[in-house]
This record gives structure tokens, sequence and C-alpha cells, in this order.
């Protein structure tokens, strides 16, 4: 009984570490996300200015994200 209590008492914590995990660094891989693909489109196209590659890709990943 003791063995799997503590294998419960593991599984529910670990749970609840990793959704404060996904919570707290989520948009840090968001961010990390989008600054490389503004890297990208501005190497692709010299012409495009950052505010408009940086206004591209938000649209992009979002739309990646919600589908």
């Amino acid at each position: 009984m003791s063995k799997n209590f503590y294998f419960l008492l593991f599984i529910i914590i670990a749970s609840l570490l990793l959704y404060f995990t996904q919570s707290k660094y989520g948009k840090v891989s968001l961010n990390k996300t989008i600054s490389a693909c503004v890297i990208a489109q501005m190497k692709k196209n010299n012409n495009l200015p950052k505010i408009d590659a940086e206004a591209y890709c938000k649209k992009e990943i979002t739309k990646n994200i919600n589908d």
C-alpha cells in the first residue's frame, strides 16, 4: 500500500511541477522562436525591415500554434 501511495504522490507532484514550469517558461520559448524567425526572414530578404519581419513571424507562429 505504501509503495502505491508514494508512486501516486510522485506522479501528482511531477505533474504539478511540469504545469508550473510550462506556464513560467512558455513565453520564453515563444520569444526565442519569434526572434529566430525574424533573423531568418531578414537573411532571406535583405530589404525587409525588422518591424515587418517581426509582424510576419508573430502572425505565422501564432497561426501555427492555434491550428
